[in-house]
């Protein structure tokens, strides 16, 4: 049985083709199993299939071989567990791999396999094209969860809320605009992964050191067709075994994307809190094995707790840069798979977590008038300024915001208390025009903007497919 779903795993994974743009990928396989080892056989296998028909168009090796080695690449002819199990016997992943396929294969094909290449080319062409298909999976969920914040901008554009800076209340924003940071933070991590989705595509057939040797001199062209073949891009001018900046950059944007959600997910999980409540996270479990009225967080604490592993995960990919020589052995490929993994989880739960997001307007105008008016001092300033002058007004508006606080009034009284404003309360309907709600700035309008920014970069996703 596990074997049949190892199977159905990878299938699922097959039917995009690895070196396809990720706007393809309407439906994208799991990141779980991008990079489970049956699914990463097929990828190796996968690209011996396309050397052995380069070189069998170059008359390097015979068509029939070709034409062998193609009908025996598939997990049922050379099965996973064998290929594992001849690994503990030559203690070599790729030569495990060879020798279990060439037993499949009919009429010496199998000597071919593998010809002129070496196994740092194969894995490292098959790693660029699994983080690819890693990086589609990605920007789908991103997507996603950027659809949900852009339904939460439109309707609360206008719902008033206190805006905190320092831990502190400052002025009154709108709920709108917060999902407005969250949407445009976002939409900067879809658009560096895109990029790096754009410019790391392509694998190599460089040889041991670089130098292209085996090949002999088609080496160049032989490549390039390779990588055609398998759906990627023209090869990079200089052989990279020995580099690995294009996986640490995926692991740094990586690492980025997560912080970004570790901020969101850190606010909803605080202004979800009892003492605020102007959010929620929804969620059905149990919040706790004694106190039955608990209902604690769930999504938004995953995100956070991904977002620290993310970083952290990626940070060896950082190290992995360093080689000796031209090039070391000394990998960190495994990386690759547990921090996109880890990235998925994060996603995984981010999604939901502005899909289900509840919105507590109520609550939010209660928290607006938890300082009794004190977060209207600026705007109480400027309108007093017109009658009594601008630092006048700062300083008289200050000892009148401490007064309330030190005695618990609220500002439009201890205003009414001091000698050089009083006489202008009334004049100005300093009561109307302290009303937090209508001092919300261009918040709406800010949100409006950042809203259709967002709808023009989604359409550009898919150029060829605007409606969507």
């Amino acid at each position: 049985m596990f074997q049949v779903l190892w199977r159905r795993a990878v299938l699922a994974c097959l039917v995009a083709m690895p070196g396809a743009g990720w706007a393809a990928q309407a439906a994208p396989p799991s990141v779980a199993a991008v990079f489970s080892p049956p699914y990463q056989q097929q990828l190796l296998m996968q690209i011996e299939v396309a050397l052995a028909r380069v070189q069998a168009r170059h008359g390097i090796i015979p068509q029939a071989a070709a034409d062998e080695i193609a009908r025996t690449a598939n997990l049922e002819a050379v099965p996973p567990a064998a290929v594992a199990e001849r690994r503990k016997k030559v203690g070599h992943p790729m030569v495990a791999l060879i020798d279990t396929w060439a037993d499949a294969t009919r009429d010496g094909a199998g000597e071919w396999i593998h010809y002129g290449a070496t196994t740092q080319d194969i894995y490292d062409t098959a790693q660029v094209m699994q983080l690819r298909q890693a990086v589609a999976i990605m920007i789908q969920q991103m997507r996603q969860a950027e659809e949900a914040m852009l339904a939460l901008a439109r309707q609360h554009r206008d719902t008033p809320m206190i805006g905190r800076t320092v831990g502190r209340h400052a002025l009154p924003i709108t709920f709108g605009l917060k999902v407005s940071s969250w949407l445009a933070e976002n939409r900067r991590n879809i658009e560096r992964l895109k990029s790096w989705h754009a410019r790391t595509n392509t694998g190599m057939l460089s040889g041991a050191v670089g130098s292209y040797a085996a090949l002999g001199d088609q080496a160049f062209q032989i490549e390039a067709e390779v990588m055609r073949e398998l759906g990627l891009g023209q090869p990079w001018p200089a052989d990279w075994k020995g580099s690995k900046d294009m996986f640490a950059e995926y692991g740094a944007l990586l690492a980025i994307s997560a912080k970004t959600w570790g901020r969101i997910g850190q606010e909803v999980f605080i202004l979800q809190g009892d003492d605020i409540r102007e959010l929620e996270d929804p969620s059905d479990s149990v919040g706790s094995s004694t106190m039955p009225h608990k209902v604690n967080p769930s999504y938004s604490r995953s995100v956070v707790q991904y977002s620290r592993v993310v970083p952290h995960e990626a940070e060896i990919l950082l190290d992995w840069m360093i080689s000796i020589h031209e090039r070391d052995q000394i990998s960190n490929a495994d990386v690759l798979g547990q921090v996109s993994v880890s990235m998925d989880k994060l996603l995984k739960a981010a999604v939901p977590m502005v899909q289900k997001l509840r919105v507590f307007p109520a609550n939010m105008r209660r928290n607006l008038d938890r300082t009794n008016g004190l977060i209207m001092a600026e705007h109480a300033m400027f309108v007093l300024g017109q009658k009594v002058g601008k630092h006048t007004a700062h300083e008289e508006v200050r000892l009148a915001a401490r007064e309330a606080w030190d005695n618990g009034t609220t500002l439009l009284e201890a205003i009414r208390r001091r000698p050089a404003l009083a006489p202008h309360v009334d004049e100005l309907d300093l009561a109307s025009q302290l009303d937090p709600a209508r001092y919300t700035g261009l918040s709406a309008q800010a949100t409006d903007r950042a809203v259709a920014e967002i709808e023009r970069a989604r359409k550009a996703d898919y150029p060829d497919s605007p409606a969507r």
